[in-house]
């Protein structure tokens, strides 16, 4: 089976009520709409031995478990999981995406609940899914 066979079911389950467009490869088996226009909407691609996931404006991350004693459904569960897991912290603005003013850089890390991030740039702008992130 495919990630896209794992992923796409957990998605329909994880995130009841949440619009949610699917489509097939080489298109984006899943896409969420932006919440903000700074941040752009979600796409989740099935690239066969991973799944990339870009955030529109800021950054782009693939999920794929680099373990050789994983096999092929064993491994798609896993990389689906990895994937839900991930937009369960960004929707609840659990991720901190960053990206310099021109968005030619950008990433993102799931934020510590117990303390505020210290080693922000002034030279990036920062945003959670919902809101801007203000620094």
């Amino acid at each position: 089976m495919a990630i896209r066979d794992y992923l796409i079911p957990a998605l329909k389950r994880e995130f009841v009520g949440r619009e949610i467009a699917f489509g097939e490869p080489p298109q984006p088996i899943a896409t969420f709409p932006a919440c903000q226009e700074n941040v752009g909407g979600v796409t989740i691609y099935d690239d066969g031995d991973e799944a990339t996931v870009c955030i529109e404006k800021i950054t782009h991350g693939h999920f794929n478990r680099y373990d050789e004693t994983l096999k092929g459904e064993e491994k798609a569960k896993v990389i689906a999981e990895d994937v839900v897991g991930f937009l369960k912290a960004l929707f609840s603005d659990r991720v901190l995406l960053q990206t310099n003013p021109d968005n030619g850089v950008g990433g993102w890390r799931i934020l510590d609940l117990e303390k505020a991030p210290s080693d922000l740039s002034s030279s990036y702008r920062y945003f959670l899914w919902s809101k801007p992130y203000k620094v």
